[in-house]
């Protein structure tokens, strides 16, 4: 559960901006997983940058244990990491063990900055314009597309086919607990898209009647295909499923991790807003691949299933 950690409670090795960066992430303030991936790295970019190595250490060894552990310890601490965070940091650990120890700590440091931006520029921006640009061909004239919440992979995705001439209609389901899609709605108004809002589950099976597809964006995938999401996107598969509708799942290959997950409590945050001796309530919910039909990332466009083989490609390639 996310919780805002005393100033007094931290390590005094945590570097200010990470400081920041975790407080603002325990309320709220940074909520997707990809923003908050971006967020780390930048975050991580400048402690790098700040970093000088002890007399009789080198960068390669004293860095990851000494400087990069407390900041990560932090923010874990602050609130439970994502995937793509995980996948991020292993990957940021293993570009400091290959630095030589002969190479001058700012040319190192240097090597990594850059090592960063163009993590960055090709995991995440690149990968949205790709994810993005093969969502909206999916969307054709007098389309009906339903979509759960607040996604911005999502909404890139709405406002392309938008400008792209293509004339269809919006029924956007929100979470009664959260109602970010409203925030979605206006904004896809003022673009003069029609727009059908549900700010609860009380039409969910009409709703879906009327989609021709339903587009989610998600917090992660597990190797087994199946989706993790905003809590409530389990029922709206499931309502798709049963009428028979296509469901797009829009995920960055950083999102996919090697776990497998069949349920919706083995990985999981509890809402820190929600929470009794009595009841709690679940952030995210775990969406079987049955109920899925396509995944999209920046490499392909597969079945859900198939996420294991782009993640078995993706440490091929590393």
């Amino acid at each position: 559960m996310a919780r805002r950690l005393p100033i007094t409670q931290t390590d005094k090795d945590v570097h200010p901006t990470v400081l920041a960066l975790g407080q603002k992430m325990a309320i709220f303030g940074i909520d997707e997983s990809i923003a908050r991936l971006e967020a780390t790295l930048l975050a991580f970019k400048k402690v790098i940058e700040s970093y000088t190595t002890p007399p009789g250490n080198t960068l390669a060894r004293h860095l990851t244990p000494h400087v990069l552990n407390p900041q990560i310890e932090y923010l874990s601490a602050c609130r439970p990491m994502c995937f793509s965070m995980g996948n991020a940091i292993r990957w940021l650990k293993l570009q400091v063990s290959k630095i030589d120890p002969d190479v001058p700590d700012f040319e190192a440091k240097k090597l990594l900055c850059a090592s960063i931006d163009a993590f960055i520029q090709e995991r995440i921006e690149v990968a949205d314009v790709v994810i993005t640009e093969k969502a909206a061909d999916c969307i054709h004239d007098k389309m009906t597309v339903l979509v759960y919440g607040r996604n911005s992979l999502v909404e890139a995705a709405l406002l392309l086919a938008h400008s792209m001439g293509k004339k269809f209609n919006i029924i956007i389901i929100d979470d009664p607990s959260d109602l970010k899609g409203q925030g979605l709605a206006t904004k896809l108004i003022e673009k003069g898209i029609r727009v059908t809002y549900s700010g609860d589950f009380g039409a969910l099976q009409s709703h879906v009647e009327l989609a021709d597809i339903i587009f989610f964006g998600a917090e992660g995938m597990f190797s087994n295909g199946a989706l993790y999401g905003r809590a409530g996107t389990c029922d709206v598969a499931i309502a798709a499923k049963d009428h028979g509708k296509r469901v797009y799942t829009l995920c960055e290959t950083i999102n996919i991790t090697d776990r497998v997950s069949t349920d919706s409590l083995t990985y999981n945050e509890i809402h820190p807003d929600y929470c009794s001796g009595k009841s709690f309530r679940l952030l995210y919910d775990t969406t079987p691949s049955d109920y899925l039909s396509i995944v999209v990332t920046e490499i392909s466009s597969a079945q859900p299933t198939s996420v294991s083989y782009l993640l078995r490609k993706l440490e091929d390639s590393n």
